[in-house]
């Protein structure tokens, strides 16, 4: 089974011009733990189904390529 990682870059600002700090997880409810966020809230802000809230508004959060 293909897993994929995630990686978080999060921003100084909501410009997203500087990057403050990059993070990885092997899952969204482990970077939910750290930001403080329901699981269900990212996964839906990923998929572009809601919009960026609280520190939403400063992230880009991509899938990393598979991981065997």
């Amino acid at each position: 089974m293909k897993r994929s990682g995630w990686v978080l870059y999060l921003f100084e600002d909501d410009n997203k011009k500087e990057i403050f700090k990059i993070m990885e997880f092997k899952t969204i409810k482990e970077l939910s733990y750290v930001v403080k966020m329901d699981p269900s809230i990212i996964s839906n802000w990923f998929h572009g189904l809601i919009n960026p809230r609280g520190i939403l508004k400063n992230c880009v959060l991509v899938q990393s390529i598979p991981i065997d």
